[in-house]
């Protein structure tokens, strides 16, 4: 269940946080598409949505925004740090699909699992991977 917090003065549009997503992912050299496709599915574009200690459009933990010394709240660094968590998982374990799995589920799961995609992760990764498909067919 993910529940929304207020924002203070403004919450940024769905169209301009993926167009943020967008200019991130470039200027980080990660397509797009997926972190399009995983902000989607995570909080559905909505910057102030928080499920348990997760918190923003890629729904940080407190403990891995704290990691990454960002603040999780803040629209630029949720987005930022979605994006290098991500960068992280696909460098470590080099597949789409399993850098997604380990965004979900901890590197850990993968790497337990015999570097594949744990069953419970893969409605998961079948949605994100449903939702990167369409974005990348319709151009983002």
């Amino acid at each position: 269940m993910i529940l929304v917090f207020s924002c203070s003065a403004f919450c940024a549009t769905t169209q301009e946080v993926k167009q943020n997503i967008i200019r991130q992912s470039k200027a980080m050299g990660v397509d797009p598409a997926i972190m399009l496709s995983i902000a989607k599915a995570e909080s559905g574009f909505r910057q102030e949505a928080k499920a348990g200690n997760n918190i923003g459009v890629f729904q940080l933990s407190t403990h891995i925004a704290k990691t990454m010394g960002i603040n999780p709240y803040d629209l630029d660094d949720n987005i930022k740090g979605g994006i290098v968590y991500y960068k992280n998982m696909y460098n470590k374990f080099g597949s789409m699909e399993l850098a997604v799995a380990a965004y979900n589920t901890g590197a850990g799961a993968i790497t337990r699992n015999g570097n594949t995609v744990p069953s419970y992760a893969r409605p998961f990764v079948n949605r994100i991977m449903n939702n990167y498909k369409s974005f990348k067919q319709t151009g983002l």
